[in-house]
């Protein structure tokens, strides 16, 4: 017997390539996290922590508990950054490692995943829920990084906006890109 969650969100992907509107992307993620709540109670609990972290962001004003993979996402961003990336890669403005987490996870429950695997597709659903985060940061989630927040630019790119604290406190730093 398949689960309701399961079909429910079969249905929901099946209907659409594209995840592009705000209520999408938490009617979504509110599903997703039903699901792992599911899985929790049946003994799976620490996989996809990625989704299950950006599931509770969506629903918070802002996030305070951080989980030990987006501790380490954060700690990778630090270490990126002065005050402009040493690399000049922002690639991780796309959250490549939830995109992998979240991908794994639909495939798991042979759910669709177009919007995960193709990346113009995912740039749609990434700008979206950008839009839904922004001005819901992540509080406190290394030594150095007070804040991490999106910036709402209007579905013209992914801006980010950190603000640093501990050996770079005083300093922020907004990077992004347009579509």
């Amino acid at each position: 017997m398949k689960i309701q969650i399961v079909e429910k969100l079969d249905n929901f992907l099946s209907e659409r390539p594209q995840i592009k509107e705000e209520f999408e992307v938490v009617y979504l993620m509110v599903e997703l996290r039903k699901l792992l709540d599911r899985e929790r109670e049946q003994n799976r609990q620490n996989q996809d922590s990625l989704v299950r972290f950006h599931a509770d962001w969506i629903l918070h004003t802002d996030k305070r508990k951080i989980t030990a993979p987006m501790k380490e996402i954060m700690k990778k961003i630090d270490e990126s950054i002065d005050t402009y990336p040493k690399d000049g890669n922002i690639e991780f403005l796309l959250l490549p490692e939830f995109r992998a987490e979240l991908t794994k996870l639909l495939e798991e429950y042979s759910l669709p995943s177009d919007f995960c695997k193709k990346d113009d597709n995912w740039l749609v659903f990434m700008t979206t829920l950008t839009q839904v985060l922004a001005d819901q940061p992540i509080i406190n989630p290394t030594d150095n990084i007070a804040e991490f927040r999106y910036v709402d630019i209007k579905r013209e790119g992914i801006m980010a906006n950190i603000d640093f604290r501990g050996a770079k406190a005083g300093g922020s730093i907004t990077l992004g890109f347009g579509l």
